[in-house]
């Protein structure tokens, strides 16, 4: 399944789990979409979108489930790693003993985007902008993306070590580039010029486990280059234990600090900031790639092109 190819939906079953169906054309899809019931509802309506903001601003959704149903209106689902659910980094700080809600700098600046965080990086990123002003059609800030399979099994390789040795032609990633400290990935999209991913939704759901932040299976993913095993993810100080993390990632995500910020966050990735002038504005330009299209995909001429726009996209 490509998910770029607009010829699949996803079910919403009563029991709370869903199913994804992909079909070979646009028109299956249609023909079995007719088959539904009129009045079942549909994520990607506008009526859906407004329903899940209403619920959020009285405060009968959470920031969490708010973000899920973002994803899901805008075509992300757990079926499918080129379309993962993208959430936030919250937290900027995994250096403390105690992590203090009450304290500004706690918080990440969710009014900008990874890249923007660090402004002598973001200076880099200007001037590099800068020097392709001939060809301001395909120009970009960022030549990485903030979610893509790639980091999406970064973050999972505990958990779907499968489908990173996929991935990666049978083997795993180099064990300095692998998950394994949470203030080194912090560090990273802070101050590496090809990293400017965010989060996914495990990281702030307890209930759905830590498989993927503990080696379970005891994988050889070998040792860095200081020597040091890469095994369980190694967590903050201020964490007792991958599920005490969890939770305290969770509390930081719904405090008031971050829901008065959320919407800008929001912005970036689903709204008016995440493309075209608005995304210029914003310092939210990515490579051209980023913003390919079902109808773009389908133009390209050869699998290797369609392969490469999948894992950029």
């Amino acid at each position: 399944y490509h998910g770029l190819r607009d010829c699949a939906v996803e079910l919403y079953l009563a029991s709370g789990v869903s199913v994804l169906l992909a079909f070979e054309t646009k028109t299956e899809r249609e023909r079995v979409l007719s088959l539904l019931p009129r009045n079942v509802p549909c994520h990607t309506d506008a009526s859906f979108v407004r329903d899940a903001y209403e619920g959020w601003r009285v405060g009968k959704i959470s920031n969490f489930d708010y973000l899920l149903a973002l994803n899901s209106a805008a075509g992300r689902t757990f079926h499918d790693l080129s379309r993962y659910p993208v959430f936030p980094w919250v937290v900027a700080d995994y250096t403390s003993e105690e992590l203090d809600l009450n304290n500004p700098d706690t918080f990440r600046d969710l009014t900008k985007p990874v890249g923007a965080l660090n402004e002598e990086r973001l200076q880099y990123f200007m001037t590099r902008y800068k020097s392709m002003e001939g060809d301001m059609d395909h120009a970009f800030l960022y030549g990485t993306h903030y979610s893509a399979p790639g980091y999406v099994l970064y973050y999972l390789v505990r958990s779907m070590p499968e489908q990173m040795l996929c991935l990666q032609n049978g083997k795993f990633d180099s064990p300095d580039r692998m998950f394994h400290d949470l203030d080194h990935t912090y560090s990273s999209v802070l101050i590496n010029h090809a990293d400017v991913k965010e989060l996914i939704a495990e990281f702030y759901d307890p209930q759905a486990g830590y498989d993927f932040l503990i080696n379970a299976r005891g994988l050889r993913l070998g040792s860095t280059q200081t020597g040091e095993r890469v095994h369980d993810v190694k967590m903050p100080k201020w964490a007792k234990s991958p599920r005490d993390f969890l939770e305290k990632n969770r509390r930081a995500l719904e405090c008031d600090a971050v829901t008065a910020m959320l919407p800008r966050w929001i912005d970036l990735i689903f709204g008016d900031k995440s493309r075209g002038q608005g995304a210029k504005d914003a310092l939210n330009l990515f490579h051209p790639t980023a913003y390919t299209s079902s109808a773009d995909f389908d133009a390209l001429k050869t699998e290797e092109e369609r392969t490469q726009s999948e894992l950029q996209a």
